[in-house]
């Protein structure tokens, strides 16, 4: 691959974004540099041979290992890749398991090892696993981790009591769904989240398994409603278990009678048979598929949104859609399960497009945010169809919940990981030609000490025989290695 003429300006991205840090956070007289900024490790690959769009990465401390997950890539396939592959490319073929593909590391991420279910390449019994897509890690209070994939069909649900090395408990089908989301609770249960192929309203229900993952509930409980003016709201993304409240908790968007849009939550003590929406902002837009959430060590739940705005009377977008012009990293926060919330904060807003934030967090009022975002020469490109140069930003942010948050953002990667589309139309993507390398998604976590972990696809490396574009995205690993801990003292130098 070429590399583009515009190369030269990543080099002046890092001290770039610490100054628009300054302006998004409203903090006079911060710097780039100093303990207050997070530094990181060069990134490393996972695997080379390996899809990993849609990565998820989760830090089992109890056993001391790192876990990532990807899906397998059958619908994240670059459309020149489908004609000639991946069914013609041999490590596709023989690495292909219907499956999410998984991986864990012994020590901090420097190297990972593929899990092999009795020496296959599959990394787990087909018992227990059959989706390819989907992926998502939780523990809960036993210290089991779940993991769960789709088949389009079904949504599987398995576990492993030992760092996610070996599955020893699961279901191929926990229910039939799409896009199941997992959050561990008391030990040995764990609720999933789907959108149904049946059901009410949205279809999005919640299934709990009780035995580790072996058998889910057959009925599910709804989380989605009527709104008293006439609209609607549902839970949409990855839920939480919030231990001190003994609540589960998934993000969730409203549609008003009137049009105007909001984001917020949705709340269930556990063992309740109802799920409760609460708002949090209304008259905004969002860009990616659904809000991301996250629970301090306090109980403060955190909610990180795209806002997507267009230049109004414009026509330069997808198919005719209005032009884009600069967009924001949105959060709000409540410390009381969603009957009260904080002002919205302005995480980023560069100028340029920015899209898909994850959050994680750490002590009370510690959060480390993370975000794809374009390169200002790219313009402001409308992703479905026009390209960008996709970087990886991450702002770690202290007293994140009160009145005068504070972080400095950085380019986690000090480059970009992929060049072109950005789909957001989901498996439609394949058929017509877009590009959906990269999934709808990436996510963070932190480890032991509370220093940044970050799994993304990356689409740089090219086939070695004919210099083209590989099918699928990579899976690509980025660590903290410097400035602040967001659990405990010190830095993560």
């Amino acid at each position: 691959m070429c590399e583009s003429p515009r190369r030269p300006y990543v080099w002046l991205w890092p001290a770039f974004v610490a100054v628009l840090s300054v302006l998004a956070l409203g903090l006079p007289g911060a710097s780039a540099a100093g303990p207050s900024t997070a530094t990181f490790a060069a990134p490393v690959y996972v695997d080379q041979t390996l899809a990993g769009g849609e990565p998820t990465i989760f830090a089992d401390t109890l056993h001391g290992r790192l876990i990532y997950t990807s899906h397998e890539g059958t619908t994240h396939l670059y459309r020149d890749g489908l004609v000639a592959s991946p069914w013609g490319d041999f490590n596709f073929v023989a690495n292909y398991c219907n499956q999410v593909n998984t991986w864990t590391s012994p020590d901090g991420g420097v190297n990972w090892y593929r899990d092999r279910y009795l020496g296959s390449p599959c990394p787990t019994s087909p018992t227990n696993n059959e989706g390819f897509s989907d992926p998502d890690l939780t523990q809960d209070a036993g210290g089991r981790v779940y993991n769960t994939g789709i088949n389009l069909v079904n949504d599987s649900l398995f576990s492993s009591i030992d760092g996610g090395q070996t599955w020893d408990k699961g279901t191929a089908d926990c229910h039939d769904g799409d896009r199941p989301w997992l959050a561990g609770a008391k030990a040995n249960q764990v609720f999933m989240g789907t959108d149904t192929l049946e059901g009410s309203g949205s279809g999005h229900q919640v299934f709990i398994s009780n035995d580790g993952g072996q058998t889910c509930t057959a009925t599910g409980i709804d989380d989605n409603g009527s709104l008293t003016d006439g609209g609607t709201w549902t839970a949409f993304g990855k839920l939480y278990y919030d231990r001190l409240a003994a609540t589960v908790v998934e993000p969730a968007i409203f549609q008003h009678g009137d049009g105007s849009f909001g984001v917020g939550i949705s709340t269930m003590p556990n063992g309740g048979s109802a799920f409760t929406p609460h708002e949090g902002y209304r008259g905004t837009s969002m860009y990616a598929h659904w809000p991301a959430i996250a629970i301090d060590a306090a109980g403060t739940v955190y909610v990180v949104w795209d806002t997507n705005d267009r230049q109004a009377g414009t026509s330069g977008g997808c198919s005719g859609a209005a032009t884009p012009a600069p967009n924001s990293i949105m959060m709000v926060s409540t410390k009381d399960l969603g009957k009260t919330w904080s002002s919205p904060v302005t995480v980023a807003h560069p100028g340029t497009r920015v899209l898909w934030p994850w959050i994680a967090a750490g002590d009370a009022g510690n959060v480390s945010v993370i975000w794809y975002q374009t390169e200002p020469q790219d313009g402001l490109p409308d992703l479905d169809c026009q390209s960008g140069h996709i970087h990886v930003m991450e702002d770690s942010i202290t007293n994140a919940s009160g009145k005068n948050p504070s972080g400095a953002i950085v380019d986690a990667a000090g480059r970009y990981v992929h060049n072109g589309w950005v789909c957001q139309g989901g498996t439609t993507c394949v058929a017509t030609g877009q590009d959906r390398r990269l999934g709808d998604y990436f996510t963070n976590g932190l480890d032991a000490r509370g220093c940044v972990l970050i799994a993304t696809g990356d689409t740089r490396l090219t086939d070695p025989t004919t210099g083209s574009p590989l099918p699928t995205a990579r899976p690509l690993f980025i660590r903290q290695n410097g400035g602040p801990r967001l659990i405990g003292h010190g830095t993560c130098s």
